[in-house]
């Protein structure tokens, strides 16, 4: 492989950035390469890992970046936007060989924060349906039985429908309730995802007299 055809790759992997974010990447990899004096692509794998490894970085960084600029804007991240960065993160680390201890223990916490995750907006969501779907046929049996006995019992039929409309409200109000805290739930663990990755990319990047 020579560079050219590495930075081609690199270019071709960095779909999930803008074009003038692309054009910035490759500009400092380019330039990089030269200042290195990388002159064939073994060399430039050697240094910065294969084209694949490199643009799960970058694009995991990329996302990272846009994560906390909207955080300092003020802007509630999206819960797909939040998840689209932890998939950008994950993918960065499987893609990375681990060798150095404290990392391999901090790429196994991730992981292991990553299942939590996933299995508490999982069970969070599963409530959510439940409480949701239950409130709707409680409210949707009381209703029709209020109507029906209505004409037999009217206070039966009245408590009945009273049932029936406190199940509706109920559930207008556990349908917002529930979206805020799965996007809570969604966002604090986003952003612990975020740091221990910040941590890992910092442990990498020290000189190895640090470690």
């Amino acid at each position: 492989m020579t560079t050219d055809a590495y930075l081609n790759e690199l270019r071709r992997r960095l779909h999930g950035l803008s074009d003038s974010e692309r054009a910035d990447v490759m500009d400092f990899y380019t330039e990089y390469i030269e200042d290195a004096n990388l002159t064939s692509g073994d060399a430039v794998v050697d240094k910065l890992g294969s084209p694949k490894r490199l643009a799960r970085k970058v694009l995991a960084d990329y996302s990272i970046k846009e994560n906390e600029t909207a955080e300092q804007k003020g802007e509630q991240r999206t819960p797909r936007s939040n998840a689209t960065m932890v998939w950008m993160i994950v993918l960065a680390v499987l893609s990375t060989p681990v060798t150095i201890p404290a990392a391999i223990a901090i790429v196994a916490v991730l992981i292991a924060v990553v299942a939590v995750a996933v299995a508490l907006v999982g069970s969070g969501l599963v409530i959510a349906v439940v409480l949701i779907g239950g409130g709707i046929a409680v409210a949707g049996v009381s209703l029709y039985t209020g109507v029906y006995m209505m004409f037999t019992n009217v206070l039966v039929g009245v408590a009945y429908l009273g049932i029936g409309l406190t199940g509706i409200g109920a559930v207008l109000i556990l349908i917002p309730l529930c979206f805020y805290i799965l996007r809570f739930l969604i966002q604090i663990s986003a952003n612990f995802i975020r740091f221990l990755y910040r941590k890992f990319s910092n442990r990498r990047q020290q000189p190895k007299g640090d470690r």
